[in-house]
C-alpha cells in the first residue's frame, strides 16, 4: 500500500449549531488525487482544515506522513496549500510573492516560468498582487502551492474562478504532481472537470461520508444506459422503450443542445450492455422509429454524486458545492 499524505481516523467535529463532521475516514495515498465533493455545508472545508491542523478534532485522529497533524509545521516545505482564498501579500508583486513563501521554508524559490506559461502568468510577474483579478490571485495561489515540489497538495476549489481552458491546464498541473508522487486532495464543484484527473473519491454529505473508493471501481457500480435521439418521435419512442425487457427506465435529457432519451440497462457488464443495446436498436427499427443517435453513456462523476445522494433521502437535484 502506498505511504499516506494525509489520514482521517473517525474524526468527528463540533459546532454549536451541531457537528459538521461525524466519524469521518479519509485516506490520501502518495500518487493519488483523492476529489472531495458534496452539497453546500457537507464538510469538506472542515474536513481539509482537520486534517492540515488548523482545526483540533473533537475525538478521532489526523495525520500527515503518519505523525499528528497539529504538528504540520515540521512538513510545512511538504506541503502545498491553497484553501481559505488565495491569501497574497497585496503590496508585493507575483514574483516576490513566490519567494516570500520560499524564504519562509528555508528554501530558495524555484524558476516560475514553467507554471507561468501553462497558467497565462507570464506577463504579470511584476505586477503587485493588490492589481490582480480575483482568478488571477487563484492562479498565483496555485503556483505557490505546487512551487517547492510537495508530498502533499490540499486544494480547496484551486478552479472555481478559471475559464474552461485554465480549469484544465490548472487540473494538469495536479496530476502531474501526482505523478511525481505527491497525494492530492481536491475539492471542485466542477465534477467533468474533476473526474479528468481524479483517481479516488470521497463523498461527503452532512459531515457523515456516503461513498470513498477508487472512483473507476465507483463509477462501475452505475448501470450502463444509452442516449438516444429520434427527434419528432420521441414520445413514441419513449413508451416503446419504457416497455422492452432490457430497459430500467427512460428519461429525457437535454444536452448539446439537443432532447435526447436517457435509457438506463438491465445489464450487466460490457457484453449484456452491448446485446442490449442493439436489441433496443432493433425494436426502434421494427416499431418505424428512425434514431439519429444511439450511444453508450460515459458513466459520470455527476451522474454518480447524483445517484449517492438520492440513496440517503436527499432530492437528487442538490449540487456540489
Amino acid at each position: 500500500m502506498a505511504e499516506l499524505a494525509l489520514e482521517l481516523e473517525r474524526v468527528v467535529k463540533r459546532w454549536r449549531s451541531g457537528a459538521a463532521l461525524r466519524g469521518v475516514d479519509l485516506a490520501v495515498p502518495r500518487g493519488a488525487v483523492v476529489g472531495l465533493v458534496g452539497p453546500s455545508g457537507a464538510g469538506k472545508t472542515t474536513a481539509m482544515r482537520v486534517g492540515l491542523g488548523l482545526l483540533a478534532p473533537d475525538e478521532g485522529t489526523a495525520r500527515v506522513f503518519s505523525t499528528p497533524a497539529r504538528a504540520i509545521a515540521r512538513h510545512r516545505g511538504r506541503v502545498g496549500v491553497l484553501i481559505d482564498g488565495p491569501a497574497l501579500e497585496p503590496a508585493l508583486s507575483v514574483v516576490d510573492n513566490l519567494q516570500v513563501h520560499a524564504l519562509r521554508h528555508g528554501r530558495a524559490a524555484p524558476d516560475p516560468a514553467p507554471w507561468f506559461e501553462k497558467l497565462g502568468l507570464g506577463g504579470l510577474a511584476r505586477r503587485r498582487a493588490a492589481r490582480l483579478s480575483q482568478g488571477e490571485q487563484y492562479r498565483v495561489a496555485l503556483v505557490r502551492a505546487l512551487l517547492l515540489g510537495p508530498d502533499l497538495l490540499v486544494l480547496d476549489e484551486p478552479v472555481a474562478h478559471f475559464d474552461p481552458a485554465l480549469a484544465q491546464a490548472a487540473l494538469e498541473l495536479v496530476r502531474e504532481a501526482s505523478a511525481r508522487g505527491a497525494g492530492t486532495l481536491v475539492t471542485s464543484h466542477q465534477l467533468a472537470e474533476l473526474q479528468r484527473v481524479a483517481t479516488h473519491l470521497v463523498l461527503l454529505h452532512k459531515g457523515e461520508v456516503l461513498l470513498s473508493g477508487a472512483l473507476a471501481e465507483l463509477l462501475g457500480t452505475i448501470a450502463p444506459a444509452l442516449r438516444i435521439a429520434a427527434g419528432g418521435a420521441a414520445a413514441p419512442a419513449k413508451t416503446l422503450l419504457a416497455r422492452h425487457a432490457a430497459v430500467a427506465r427512460v428519461d429525457d435529457l437535454r444536452a448539446d443542445g439537443q432532447d435526447l432519451l436517457r435509457v438506463e440497462l438491465r445489464a450487466r457488464g460490457a457484453e449484456e450492455a452491448s446485446a442490449a443495446a442493439a436489441a433496443i436498436n432493433a425494436a426502434l427499427h421494427q416499431g418505424g422509429i428512425s434514431a439519429s443517435l444511439l450511444a453508450p453513456e460515459r458513466p459520470t462523476l455527476e451522474e454518480l454524486f447524483r445517484r449517492t445522494l438520492l440513496r440517503a433521502g436527499g432530492s437528487g437535484t442538490e449540487r456540489p458545492a
